[in-house]
């Protein structure tokens, strides 16, 4: 959960900053010192990027997200009741009724929630790896027109989709991991988002 976490708090932040420029005093500001933002910024689009690529590498070294995929389903007996109790022996303990809601997935289950996010992995394989490979981690690509023709075929919203459905998946598997709580394979909202858009705005304000 944490890399998934991680990519879109870097996403959102880096959404944050070019939206904040759109604030006339957050501008003559960021103008004032405007080497340092132009790094603060290429520096963003390069972590996004190589996250990107790492959550869908699929290099026998790579930790990428269908590794994640397929040791969960491999250590599907992880999620079972009996594992669950080893690890948190003190939860009945503490209350008698945790378990009255609780939930301990079968593969099918897993295979639906995994499903959410499956259908970004072309988009995360081709263009956004091929943006970390040629761009950000081996600099074949260095002039602007070839920049270009990389990054005309990724939208922010493509961007934030992949990331949220990666995000959520985790987000529901650790809560079933560790609280047994009910796998419901949806897109979560994230929380921290505004709280992003409020503070890069007030550091570029000078309001901090």
């Amino acid at each position: 959960m944490h890399e998934t976490e991680c990519a879109l708090t870097i996403f959102y932040s880096l959404l944050a900053f070019n939206e904040a420029l759109k604030n006339k005093d957050a501008f003559h500001s960021a103008n004032r010192n405007k080497e340092f933002w132009m790094v603060h910024n290429g520096s963003l689009w390069r972590t996004l990027f190589l996250y990107l690529g790492r959550l869908s590498d699929g290099g026998k070294d790579a930790k990428s997200f269908s590794d994640f995929n397929a040791h969960c389903i491999k250590n599907l007996s992880d999620f079972s009741k009996e594992s669950f109790l080893k690890r948190r022996s003190d939860a009945l303990l503490l209350n008698p009724d945790f378990l009255a809601n609780a939930m301990f997935p079968d593969q099918t289950a897993l295979n639906n929630l995994f499903s959410l996010a499956s259908k970004y992995n072309g988009f995360l394989r081709a263009e956004c790896k091929t943006i970390r490979n040629k761009v950000y981690a081996h600099a074949i690509y260095t002039e602007e027109h070839e920049y270009y023709e990389l990054f005309k075929n990724v939208k922010y919203s493509e961007i934030e989709n992949a990331l949220l459905a990666l995000w959520s998946v985790s987000k529901h598997l650790w809560s079933c991991f560790e609280n047994a709580r009910t796998i419901n394979p949806i897109i979560l909202p994230f929380s921290e988002k505004e709280e992003i858009y409020k503070s890069t705005l007030n550091i570029l304000k000078g309001k901090v």
